[in-house]
């Protein structure tokens, strides 16, 4: 099984103070990253679940709305 990779924010020790304060400046990012993004975001969500259940059933999808110029 292929283990997907995550995105890391590695930091060093922070006082409670300092902490509160990155997570203040990251769930401002994420609102306006979801203000900026959210339905295109949601509809890409919708298809990785769909395509996640084929794939657990042994079925091949192809997601024709993609970009034919992409590099891949």
């Amino acid at each position: 099984m292929t283990r997907r990779r995550h995105a890391q924010l590695h930091l060093p020790p922070l006082s409670a103070r300092d902490a509160l304060a990155v997570v203040a400046v990251l769930e401002r990012a994420i609102a306006a990253i979801e203000r900026a993004h959210g339905n295109g975001m949601r509809e890409l969500r919708e298809m990785q679940q769909l395509e996640d259940r084929a794939r657990r059933r042994g079925l091949t999808t192809y997601n024709l709305d993609a970009d034919p110029n992409a590099d891949f």
